[in-house]
């Protein structure tokens, strides 16, 4: 238990730059525990262990990020999130839209009036029966495309 406060507070000391140039002494005393010193002790064999601080810069491990940066990202992250939902949003309102528009033309389509279009001159141009069927088949074609309920 001494040995690994002792050890603790070796590596404490040498975080905070404590430890003197000199270096690291280690001795066994005659009870068997373990000393660390920055000085060695007089009268005994010790040896001196190499022993050196790392650099502030060099403690975290490369590629780790700050908090500030993970915020900054996760916040990236989130924005690009809320635009795809804002674009798919945007995009099932035009589907829905289409829909619709596809849905009136159909109906009116199937009706037994005629349908007709004004040409450049003020003209009516009644559709005959085979563009009339067309249309149909078009606006079908729209509603199995922009109406997915």
């Amino acid at each position: 238990m001494k040995d690994s406060i002792l050890l603790a507070f070796l590596l404490f000391s040498l975080a905070t730059g404590t430890a003197s140039a000199d270096g690291v002494y280690k001795w066994v005393d005659a009870n068997g525990q373990a000393h660390f010193a920055s000085t060695p002790p007089t009268g005994k064999k010790a040896d001196k262990l190499n022993i050196q601080a790392a650099p502030a810069d060099s403690a975290a491990p490369a590629g780790a990020r700050t908090w500030q940066d993970q915020l900054q990202l996760s916040n990236q992250r989130r924005q690009l999130a809320r635009e795809k939902e804002q674009e798919a949003a945007k995009r099932r309102y035009e589907d829905e839209q289409r829909c619709q528009s596809a849905q009136r033309n159909l109906d009116t389509l199937n009706r037994s009036r005629p349908i007709y279009s004004v040409n450049d001159q003020g003209a009516r141009e009644y559709l005959e029966d085979s563009q009339r069927q067309a249309a149909r088949e078009a606006a079908s074609q729209r509603i199995a495309t922009y109406c997915r309920n």
